[in-house]
């Protein structure tokens, strides 16, 4: 994974979390006021379903979009090279193989030495197989969005592990929440040229804001 995914994969993951446990902190309340002696249990499981489950499930799925996504692009591009094998003159196809090159170091090179680059893709690209494969490192790949996504709940959940549920674990897990986001739209913010510290602090504000709603209106 790139720094970039990687980034990208820790944001959605405390996105969801966070989500998911502003809707369990509207419901706790409920069930604190209750004289029901294994609230807290229950809903330690709950939270723990709720929470791993939610992050578990999506880091599979994107983990899975993001590699087949990544097979399907590789095929079409192998495809549209094997085409201008029979025909290196269509503007067309290599057009479409030049915009490929914008999303690489390749961008930096002179139009004429991208040109050369494209007749050299084509003299090397291999026989378009029938079949593409999942490998080790699709696999490792998808582990990886994964292990961000999962990971992602555990600072968010502590505080009501170790202290139960109540308005000070509600209230620190919201701004452990809200600062991890904060800091990963800082480092966005940093590699992208933008306000640092502007950007960093409206991704804090939304946070704590969509975890009081959905504490007030999840359920």
């Amino acid at each position: 994974m790139s720094y970039g995914d990687r980034l990208g994969e820790w944001m959605y993951g405390f996105i969801m979390v966070s989500v998911v446990v502003g809707i369990i902190g509207g419901y706790d309340e409920i069930l604190l006021g209750s004289n029901l002696g294994f609230v807290r249990l229950y809903l330690t499981i709950l939270l723990l379903v709720l929470t791993f489950g939610v992050n578990i499930a999506w880091g599979i799925i994107d983990g899975y979009a993001v590699i087949y996504g990544g097979l399907v692009d590789r095929a079409d591009q192998e495809m549209t090279l094997e085409k201008l094998r029979k025909d290196r003159t269509n503007r067309e196809l290599r057009d479409k193989v030049l915009d490929t090159l914008d999303d690489s170091p390749a961008a930096y090179l002179p139009a004429g030495e991208k040109e050369k680059l494209v007749d050299r893709l084509i003299d090397q690209v291999p026989e378009t197989p029938v079949r593409y494969s999942f490998t080790r490192d699709d696999r490792n790949t998808l582990i990886a969005i994964a292990s961000c996504d999962i990971l992602a709940v555990i600072p968010v959940i502590l505080p009501y592990l170790l202290f139960g549920f109540g308005k000070f674990p509600t209230i620190l897990s919201r701004l452990i929440a809200a600062v991890a986001l904060g800091y990963i739209a800082y480092l966005f913010a940093e590699h992208t040229g933008r306000r640092k510290w502007l950007t960093a602090g409206a991704w804090v504000i939304l946070t704590l804001l969509v975890m009081a709603f959905t504490y007030a209106y999840g359920w």
